[in-house]
Formats: C-alpha cells, sequence, structure tokens
C-alpha cells in the first residue's frame, strides 16, 4: 500500500483554490451514501420479522453489531487513516461497504444477516477518519468548521434519503431489492470518485510545506499516538460527551421508524420517511450553522468552542421530555426537529476541537477513537432500547435519554473551564512553525 510519505505532483483540478470545496463535495457524496446504507434497514424492520423471524431484542441486534464492530475497528482505522493515503481509503472503503449492502440482499438466515452488519461495519470505519482528516489537510481554522459543516449535511441526506428510498421500493418490491439499488449506487460512484480525490500522497495547494520539498517524517506506531491523546484531559472529555450524546443519537436513529409505524400506523415508507427526514433534515441545516458559528466563536479563543458546545446540548435535552406528555404528530416532530438542531449544531466543535488538540499526526487516529467509544456506547443504547420496549415503550426510552444530555453538557462546561485552553497552549506549543511562503518575483 502507498504510504502518506509518498508524493505526487499536483493536478490542475488539485493545484486550483476551488479543490477544496470540490474535495468537500465529493465527501459529501460518499457521506450520503454510507450514512443511507448502515441506517437505511431499520425501515423495513417490520419485513425483516416476517421474512427471517427476528425478535425486538434481535432487532435491536441489528444496529447494535454493526455499531459494536464499526466501533472496535475505528481505532486502527485511524491510524491507517495517519499513515496512509486517505484518497485510497475513502475509495476503497466506498467500493466494500457497497458490496456488502449488495450481498446483505441475499441473505437467507437472520444469523447471515447480522453475519453482514458485523462486516459492514469494519468496512464503514475505515471511511470517515480518512475523509475528515483528508478535508482537514485543505482547509485552515477560516473554515474547518464550515467545511465539516457542509460535509455532515451529506451524511444527514444520506439517512434522509435512504431510509425514504428503502421503505419505498420495499412496500412495492419487498426488502432485498431496496438493499441492491444503494449497494450499486456506491459502486457507480467509485468510478468518478477515483479520478476526482488525490491516489498518492501529495502537498496540498497553498500549504505552508509547499514552499520548500517535503521531508519525510516517520509516522507515530499506533499505541504512541493513543497514548498522547489520552494524556490529553480535553480529548477524554470531547470524547465522553460524543459518547453520551450517541446514546440519544443512534437510539433515535434506529428506533423511530418503528415508533411511528405502530404509534401512527403508517407504512414502511412514511415510517421511513417521518423516522429520517425531519430529524435528519434539521440536522442538515443546523451542522452548516453550527460549523460556522463554531468558526465565529473560535475567533475569540479555541477553548470558545467546547463553551458553545455545552450551551446547545443542554438547549437540546428538554426537547426529548415531549414524548411523555403528548401523542400529537406535530408536537412531535417539531420537538424531534428542535432536539436534532441543537446536538447538530453543538456537535460541529468537536471535529475543530479534535483537530485542533491532536494534530495532523494524530488527527485521524483521534477521529478513530472518539467513533469507537460513540458507538460503543450507541450500540449499548439501541440494544438496551429493544430489552425496555415491551416495558417502557419507546416514548419512555427517548425520554429517558435526557438525563444523558444534561449530565453531558455540564461535563462540556467542566472541561472549558478546567482544561482546554491549557491543553489548546500546549498543543500549539508542540505544533511545527509554518513556514512562510515566498511572494512571487
Amino acid at each position: 500500500m502507498t504510504t502518506n510519505h509518498e508524493l505526487e505532483a499536483d493536478r490542475g483540478l488539485q493545484a486550483s483554490p476551488a479543490f477544496k470545496w470540490i474535495l468537500v463535495g465529493v465527501i459529501f457524496v460518499i457521506g450520503m451514501l454510507n450514512y443511507g446504507v448502515r441506517t437505511s434497514i431499520a425501515s423495513v424492520y417490520p419485513l425483516l420479522k416476517t421474512d427471517l423471524g427476528f425478535t425486538n431484542v434481535g432487532l435491536g441486534a441489528i444496529g447494535s453489531f454493526f455499531l459494536w464492530s464499526y466501533a472496535l475497528a475505528s481505532p486502527f482505522a485511524g491510524h491507517l487513516g495517519d499513515r496512509y493515503v486517505r484518497g485510497r481509503i475513502v475509495l476503497w472503503s466506498l467500493i466494500g461497504w457497497s458490496l456488502v449492502t449488495a450481498a446483505t440482499s441475499l441473505v437467507t438466515a437472520s444469523w447471515q444477516l447480522l453475519a453482514l452488519r458485523v462486516v459492514l461495519g469494519l468496512i464503514e470505519s475505515l471511511f470517515l477518519p480518512a475523509a475528515l482528516a483528508l478535508i482537514a489537510e485543505y482547509h485552515t481554522e477560516k473554515t474547518i468548521g464550515t467545511a465539516m459543516g457542509v460535509m455532515n449535511v451529506g451524511l444527514s441526506v444520506g439517512l434522509i434519503g435512504g431510509a425514504a428510498l428503502v421503505g419505498l421500493i420495499a412496500d412495492q418490491f419487498g426488502w432485498r431489492p431496496s438493499l441492491l439499488v444503494l449497494g450499486g449506487a456506491g459502486i457507480a460512484f467509485a468510478v468518478p470518485t477515483y479520478f476526482i480525490l488525490p491516489m498518492k500522497r501529495h502537498t496540498p495547494p497553498g500549504h505552508p510545506a509547499s514552499a520548500q520539498p517535503a521531508a519525510p517524517k516517520a509516522s507515530l506506531s499506533f499505541s504512541e499516538a493513543a497514548l498522547r491523546l489520552f494524556r490529553i484531559p480535553s480529548f477524554l472529555v470531547v470524547a465522553t460527551a460524543g459518547a453520551l450524546t450517541a446514546i440519544g443519537v443512534w437510539i433515535f436513529l434506529n428506533w423511530l421508524p418503528l415508533y411511528f409505524k405502530e404509534t401512527f400506523s403508517m407504512s414502511l415508507a412514511g415510517a421511513g420517511f417521518y423516522g429520517a427526514s425531519f430529524m435528519n433534515t434539521s440536522a442538515a441545516v443546523f451542522q452548516v450553522v453550527g460549523g460556522i458559528a463554531s468558526d465565529r466563536a473560535a475567533r475569540k479563543g479555541g477553548q470558545y468552542r467546547m463553551l458553545l458546545h455545552s450551551i446547545l446540548i443542554l438547549g437540546a435535552a428538554p426537547t426529548l421530555l415531549v414524548f411523555l406528555y403528548t401523542k400529537s404528530l406535530l408536537l412531535i416532530v417539531l420537538a424531534i426537529m428542535l432536539f436534532a438542531a441543537f446536538q447538530n449544531a453543538g456537535d460541529m466543535n468537536m471535529l475543530p476541537l479534535l483537530r485542533d488538540l491532536a494534530g495532523g499526526e494524530k488527527f485521524a487516529i483521534a477521529i478513530g477513537i472518539t467513533n469507537m467509544v460513540n458507538c460503543l456506547a450507541g450500540g449499548l443504547g439501541i440494544f438496551v432500547a429493544g430489552l425496555l420496549k415491551s416495558t417502557m415503550g419507546l416514548k419512555g426510552v427517548f425520554a429517558g435519554c435526557v438525563g444523558f444530555l444534561v449530565f453531558d453538557s455540564l461535563m462540556l462546561f467542566c472541561g472549558y473551564r478546567l482544561f482546554l485552553k491549557r491543553d489548546l497552549e500546549k498543543a500549539a506549543a508542540l505544533r511545527p512553525a509554518a513556514v512562510s511562503v515566498p511572494s512571487a518575483g
């Protein structure tokens, strides 16, 4: 495999200042496919019950098995993203998860589907650390929050489109053709991906290092990089905060379609649409808003990203109580949209903070580790929700997530007051000084 120390002459497209946004656009589409694949199967849970004999606990295992394999592989996937060519990792991950999705349509037993969900998690874990680190190569402090917000819109669009598309096709033709369509879409998009994303290591245009020949730099080992991150208190705060939020988010993503079907007697397409569209439309808008707000807050100091994150997560908490007090479809949809707005705008502060705390040589593995704890927590939440569904009902499970969010907000505020400014100063002191770029002439 080609390493990150190999260089290539920049192609004309990559030399253009516009390439940093073309890059975001391509990753936007790949992210859309990624999230469309991972959660859309929740739209066909009723069919899986009848076709493959899944119980409620078994349906919870579908989401949990994916998240747990994704989680355990994520730190190692992040390490690969720091050592090898990120464009290639993104491409092969896209091809791999598309083939697994298509293969899932051929299963004849519940254990086969669960096994493929484990494989899907392993392959999908490669994408996000490499993709975000690739964006960070091209975007500075002025635009990184906005760029990552735009990229995350693709994830939300995938959640909406994947759930609605799978539900629509499943209503007419069954659940198997819907997975073939998703898998085929990924294979088709791999072709333009190969020609646009950098497939060899290079120096991004306008990067200070382009002023002088690039010198090889020894990469940190996995254990060295991980240990350095674990010694940063603010990194531990960010990772734990992400895990607490992930519990609520993944419970919603996995169980909302079934909630709407059972509570309002919707069709599969309708339940898939309601279960994904409103939450993720709001998320898509407020990820961009949150990214812009994060970049503006950071103009006063990078530590203000965490303060903003704390405030917004606290704003998200009370919205979930609506499930206990009403069955009004309108009020529930509004509450879901408010939750998604606050939560996603807040979480857009996490990625720039990770970049600032970890530095370029540990950024992908930092994403991988946070992905791991997020998904382990989210997978546990999905599984426990399946166990509690028969006694508390999904409305009780949803409302119970309020406690996680309140604790999350308080922890972020403590991290902001106690650790973050000092940790950012230490990280900045360890960063290599920027090389001045000589002016032309």
